[in-house]
């Protein structure tokens, strides 16, 4: 019985998962990190691919279909645990790709567990809710671009590979699906907190000028010499603004 609470919604179609396979590149110098592995459906697609594959899954009720998977491979770990308390060095010193289709309900939550573990990971290719999908690949000025959309696509770059109907899961979610790409940039270097904080708050009120939103934080002085510096107009909106912007208004303020 799968369990609601945790978003369980397994995707068993062989065709769709070695089409994600496929599209992730995964080749036999890769190790891959795997989230949510449930049946080991995904994982039996990954095995004789990739170099290696950590299968991360938190329901220990699946280790009924997990562990004889595992007893039957050389390049496989099961691994029985809460990915978002699993720091991936833990697992292997190597770069990894991360692959899974992840829980709706903590999609952020993981997606900035990667992002704090760019070091470790160099990219990650995810089936998630295709609203989040789409939040996550919006370019600027459009109504879905927002602080998720600006912090990911500064340190990666990020694409909507496939649409994913509820049909092709079991038990059908309410909602539409997406596989996606997140390629972390080698240029971006460690991640600052202090500038995903600052993009967070420049996004805290969408409805606001960035103005007022900015003033609340920083104060009135401070960011009158900013949109000086920047030349922005009184009426800019965060959504106007690309993610290397956010990088340059930081650095002013800091």
């Amino acid at each position: 019985m799968l369990k609601k609470s945790l978003s369980q919604h397994l995707l068993k179609d062989k065709n769709i998962l070695n089409k994600m396979v496929r599209v992730a590149a995964i080749g036999d110098a890769d190790t891959v990190v795997e989230i949510g592995a449930g049946h080991g459906d995904l994982t039996r697609v990954l095995i004789p691919k990739a170099r290696y594959v950590y299968a991360v899954e938190l329901d220990e009720r699946f280790r009924q279909f997990l562990d004889p998977i595992e007893e039957q491979s050389g390049n496989l770990k099961i691994v029985f645990g809460d990915i978002l308390d699993l720091p991936l060095a833990s697992l292997t010193s190597d770069p990894v790709k991360v692959m899974g289709n992840i829980p709706y309900h903590i999609t952020g939550e993981i997606l900035f567990k990667l992002l704090e573990e760019k070091e470790r990971v160099t990219s990650a290719f995810l089936t998630m809710q295709k609203e989040v999908a789409l939040r996550l690949v919006s370019r600027h000025g459009k109504r879905t671009y927002g602080a998720l959309s600006a912090i990911f696509q500064h340190f990666a770059d990020v694409k909507l590979l496939f649409s994913l109907k509820p049909v092709l899961f079991i038990p059908p979610p309410k909602v539409e699906s997406a596989f996606v790409s997140v390629v972390f940039k080698e240029k971006s270097g460690p991640v600052d907190e202090g500038l995903v904080r600052f993009i967070k708050i420049c996004f805290r009120y969408k409805r606001k000028y960035l103005k007022h939103t900015l003033d609340e934080e920083y104060g009135r002085e401070r960011i009158e010499g900013l949109y000086g510096a920047m030349g922005f107009a009184p009426a800019v909106r965060a959504e106007e603004l690309e993610p290397p912007v956010f990088e340059r208004m930081y650095g002013y303020l800091s």
